[in-house]
């Protein structure tokens, strides 16, 4: 028989979501770092990340950098 776990489609959903997490915390840090230094600001970083997103997203600039600082502020919230 086969003893190996069985993944479900909500594990691997799960799996690649922390990973696009990690990746989009990555990304914010990195941003805000390069146009702020330490002391940047996450939302800022959060938007131009959006904003770049957008670029290969199907949305706007404008609803990309939205999205991007709005993830940034729900981050910061969760602190």
């Amino acid at each position: 028989m086969d003893d190996k776990p069985k993944t479900t489609f909500e594990d691997t959903v799960r799996a690649v979501g922390a990973d696009v997490v990690d990746l989009l915390d990555g990304a914010v840090d990195g941003v805000t770092h390069a146009i702020g230094g330490e002391n940047g600001n996450k939302l800022i970083g959060g938007a131009a990340v959006g904003a770049l997103a957008a670029i290969v997203l199907p949305i706007s600039l404008i609803g990309g950098a939205l999205l991007g600082a709005g993830y940034a502020a729900l981050r910061k919230s969760n602190r």
